[in-house]
């Protein structure tokens, strides 16, 4: 831990020399929405927006409230958010989000999500870029339902939208850090100043942690798995004129290196063996059962995160029309080593390494005219390559495969959305996006040591051509209540079957999915305000959703899984019981099964869908007691609840895929806080997964080696944390 905890002085040597002491830090969209608690202003629809106003179902976390809830990366939206599960089978660099059931049934680093990643409006396509280290939030929006006018092709399930805070132009900062159980060492901070007055302004964060691995490694010399150790840090620079131009710069580094993580694997055969004829959860030492975050690992794996971005976007006021542009450019690389038996046997061992590179650019018009009609009208181009190695070792060397290839996809796209208000109370909605794609795969080879199998060298592409869009009808009859319906059409591009390794006939392409989705939903502010209630039901018909048909890690067909219809219900509320007592919760509800499905000549119709558990729920507690003078204390509690759900769409019909399911979990969290000069300094002991879930968050089952490997959540956590702000 040397190297981290020097990052970690570096870090706050350079934010506590730009942090002159001055007024408190930076006023954000939370902050300035009429001081009233229960608004937030989000940009769901490009715009600047009450999320009260949005006819669609948005879960939207304030910057504060994640630190109130010790919320550290996108994997713990799930805590918050109905509808919404995140799977893990690496670590939480590489998160898999499911929303209302739509999920993405492969981890292949070429695979792209359902459910878009956006940072700052910029779309990030590479998987393992997409588990953000939350710091310096203005708020984070959870989209769900298709988004494919204003945001893309890749927004089935929905999206997922960070938003860091933007330079003000003001001199202001923070200091935050963080002491807990497994050695546990955290630090963030921010410093915000103007370089010109009221004409540029330069905000600079970072975050870094570092922990000791939660999951024991048993073996002798071995070190422990599941470790913390990140850097990361964000530089932006605002500019704007008295004509209407802003300007603002980010740049982006990330780093990620723990030691691999600690499978949690069991065998399937007699006497829970795997092929070798080991018991991965038997010390072979004592003969002892492992407890789950145990192991026996005899490969000390690594991973690497490397993440770098720069954006510029450019804003211009022309009267009633704004013209807004969005550059970025992002590279990436991932290396990922895994023991995939999880034992002292060398019988499964993955490598997964890539390289990527991103582009983007989205140029678009917004309308502000006094009538009844305006709109939002753009252009897209989106280009990523991934330059891929994926190798795996089965029973000690006896199978040895290792596959290379160069991917590059090319999409261009026009879209057009906009709303006409037939009166003050009722407007009709829609837009359409037309997007183009072109994707190419060269130089795919994999080596197999066995003769026969392996493919050799071959190149294969796909185009095509796809419109998406949405029509709905919103009523609002007062500032209180909206009530909206609507039909959106989403579908998610082809894709190439990045799991093929010793078949040639593995290597093909997958059709693109469609998602037709029809929704209600209402919002509401009640008992003058002191209660927010939302409510949404949609019925979603889903065809050809992409698949992975897995067999074993080295046998994987990429499928289009027929149809599926999902039903379900989702309610979120705010209630200011008194002025310093707050409730929140939320409950979802899906219904989500395949309707025609047959995979390996077995009809899997009527099936629960993958990643989509039936219900969801959440609860949190606010309340703060003034202490006399400028002190305050909070106290902060919440929890939530994910029913059984199914990791293989064999459900309990075939054995050993039935071993996929996993059951329902609980986990609660909690914090305790004293703040001092109104809010100036605050000391807090908290609390995460204080009933120490152990339930895995990612199942996949091997059956070459009769193994069903798994990821265990983090453990009971514990510790104390600080703040001050300048």
């Amino acid at each position: 831990m040397r190297a981290s905890r020097l990052n970690l002085l570096v870090s706050a040597t350079f934010v506590m020399a730009l942090a002159m002491p001055a007024h408190a830090q930076d006023q954000t969209a939370e902050d300035t929405a009429a001081n009233d608690p229960n608004e937030i202003i989000v940009t769901a629809q490009k715009r600047a927006q009450s999320v009260q106003d949005v006819p669609i179902a948005i879960t939207a976390v304030s910057g504060s409230s994640l630190g109130t809830l010790q919320m550290r990366s996108g994997t713990e939206l799930a805590r918050q958010t109905p509808n919404l599960s995140v799977s893990v089978l690496g670590n939480e660099d590489q998160p898999k989000f499911s929303v209302r059931g739509i999920a993405q049934s492969a981890f292949d680093l070429n695979a792209s999500s359902p459910t878009g990643i956006f940072y700052d409006e910029v779309f990030v396509r590479a998987s393992f870029l997409g588990g953000a280290q939350l710091f310096d939030m203005d708020r984070v929006e959870v989209l769900r339902g298709p988004q494919g006018t204003l945001f893309g092709k890749e927004t089935v399930g929905g999206a997922v939208s960070y938003v860091t805070r933007a330079p003000q132009f003001d001199t202001s900062g923070f200091i935050s850090g963080e002491l807990g159980n497994y050695s546990y060492v955290g630090l963030q901070g921010a410093a915000n100043t103007q370089l010109v007055e009221d004409r540029l302004a330069l905000r600079v964060s970072f975050n870094t942690s570092d922990s000791d691995g939660f999951v024991k490694n048993l073996q002798p010399g071995g070190h422990d798995k599941s470790n913390f150790n990140k850097v990361a840090l964000r530089a932006a620079l605002k500019y704007k004129d008295d004509a209407g131009f802003d300007a603002t710069l980010r740049y982006s580094y990330t780093r990620s290196s723990p030691e691999a993580v600690g499978t949690n694997v069991t065998g399937y055969l007699p006497g829970n063996t795997n092929a070798f004829g080991f018991d991965p959860r038997v010390d072979p030492v004592t003969g002892e059962t492992l407890d789950a975050r145990e192991g026996y690992y005899n490969r000390d794996g690594r991973i690497r995160v490397r993440g770098d971005g720069i954006s510029l976007t450019l804003n211009k006021d022309l009267g009633n029309v704004t013209l807004t542009s969005i550059s970025s450019y992002l590279k990436g690389y991932f290396l990922n080593e895994v023991d995939g038996d999880g034992s002292a046997a060398n019988l499964l061992a993955l490598d997964f390494e890539a390289k990527t590179k991103e582009y983007s650019q989205d140029l678009r018009l917004s309308t502000q005219f006094d009538g009844p009609f305006n709109l939002i009208a753009g252009v897209y181009y989106f280009r990523d390559s991934l330059d891929n190695l994926f190798h795996v070792s089965q029973f000690n060397g006896g199978f040895d495969g290792r596959q290379t290839y160069v991917q590059t996809r090319t999409s261009y796209a026009g879209y057009m959305d906009g709303t006409f208000d037939f009166s003050p109370t009722v407007s009709l909605y829609g837009g359409i996006r037309l997007t183009h794609d072109k994707a190419t795969m060269r130089n795919f080879r994999s080596v197999v040591n066995i003769p026969g199998l392996g493919i050799p060298t071959t190149n294969v592409d796909y185009t095509e051509t796809q419109p998406s869009g949405r029509l709905g009808l919103r009523y609002k009859p007062s500032s209180d209540f909206m009530a909206f319906a609507q039909y959106a059409r989403g579908y998610r591009s082809g894709g190439f079957n990045g799991g093929a390794l010793v078949f040639p006939g593995d290597l093909n392409i997958a059709k693109p999915e469609f998602l037709d989705a029809y929704e209600v939903g209402i919002k509401s502010r009640l008992l003058d305000r002191k209660v927010t209630l939302n409510l949404s039901a949609f019925h979603y018909q889903f065809k050809d959703q992409q698949f992975i048909n897995s067999i074993s890690v080295i046998n994987q067909a990429l499928v289009n899984a027929g149809r599926s219809r999902i039903n379900g219900i989702e309610a979120e509320i705010n209630a200011a019981v008194t002025p310093q007592f707050r409730l929140s919760a939320g409950l979802g509800y899906l219904d989500a099964k395949y309707t025609s499905l047959v995979l390996n000549g077995t009809d899997l119709a009527g099936n629960r869908m993958i990643e989509a558990p039936k219900f969801s729920m959440s609860a949190a507690a606010d309340y703060t007691v003034p202490l006399g003078g400028s002190a305050e204390l909070s106290l902060h509690g919440d929890m939530v609840h994910k029913s059984s759900q199914f990791f293989t769409a064999y459900n309990d019909d075939v054995f050993p895929f039935s071993l996929g399911r996993t059951p329902g979990f609980e986990e609660y969290n909690a914090r305790v806080g004293v703040s001092f000069d109104d809010g100036k300094y605050e000391l807090g002991l908290w609390g995460k997964n204080l009933s120490d879930n152990k339930t895995l968050v990612g199942v996949g089952i091997e059956t070459n080696t009769n193994l069903r490997f798994g990821t265990v959540p983090y453990p009971r956590r514990y510790g104390v944390d600080f703040q001050a702000k300048f």
